[in-house]
């Protein structure tokens, strides 16, 4: 528990842990005991028996992140940190045991992870998938009608970039075509009535990259510790929900045409 500011020595602090877990650590411990004597005691140990340092274990998992293709090397117990916060909040763990966990003195942290975690966020939306209202409220307000892209002109055709990932074939622009639109492209058009999505567009791409670029801002933020007035992160949810709903629109717009179809 040495993420505090200004603790100079680790806080240490009871920890309950499953049946299962403890099983484990009790079959670790046994066969350290068994190869180094009964006296052995470390839970981490080289092949001599003796205690890992911290910068051992640290090396040690520089390694296995390495033999797992992520390339890393200067943020290991950072990743392990967010991996289990992270994975704390995907189970549906509430803020305040995710940052008693994590050692943090609030939990805004941990209502980022609970946040960004893309199984709640899919929660969400298949919640409000189902309302009739949130359905009727998302046509109006989101994005002009679902088009098909070889019905439209290439010079009203929408690019940009997102997470530093060039992302087109996404839809058409209302506007004329020699006028510039005050907001960033992808970014703005999900919730514009001049945007005019491609039934087979990639939604899904921009959706995905909206939220890796999510992410990294609750990384950047939570390394500055400004997390409760964070606007980009709040706009990103936003538009994410927005490409969720254009999605949705565009299924049922594609089923809909092969229903005439038939």
């Amino acid at each position: 528990m040495a993420k505090k500011v200004g603790q100079r020595r680790p806080e240490r602090r009871p920890r309950k842990v499953t049946t299962r877990l403890g099983d484990k650590i009790s079959q670790h411990i046994s066969e350290i005991q068994r190869r180094f004597g009964s006296n052995c005691e470390p839970l981490f140990v080289n092949f001599n028996g003796t205690r890992l340092s911290v910068t051992e274990i640290i090396t040690g998992l520089k390694h296995e992140l390495s033999e797992a293709g992520i390339d890393k090397p200067n943020q290991v117990t950072r990743l392990l940190r967010h991996h289990l916060g992270q994975g704390l909040a995907d189970q549906g763990t509430p803020a305040d045991m995710i940052a008693e966990l994590l050692g943090h003195n609030t939990t805004v942290a941990a209502r980022a992870y609970v946040t960004a975690t893309p199984n709640i966020a899919r929660i969400k939306e298949k919640a409000l998938g189902k309302s009739p209202a949130y359905q009727r409220i998302m046509r109006s307000l989101l994005t002009g009608e679902v088009v098909k892209r070889r019905d439209t002109a290439a010079e009203r055709a929408i690019r940009g970039v997102i997470d530093t990932q060039f992302i087109g074939d996404i839809g058409a622009c209302a506007l004329p075509v020699h006028s510039h639109c005050p907001y960033n492209p992808v970014y703005a058009c999900y919730t514009c009535k001049k945007f005019h999505p491609f039934a087979d567009g990639r939604h899904e791409q921009v959706k995905e990259a909206l939220q890796r670029e999510a992410q990294r801002f609750i990384d950047m933020a939570q390394q500055a510790g400004d997390l409760v007035h964070n606007r980009p992160l709040a706009q990103h949810q936003t538009t994410i929900l927005a490409v969720s709903a254009t999605i949705e629109r565009c299924r049922q717009h594609t089923e809909g045409a092969a229903d005439d179809a038939i």
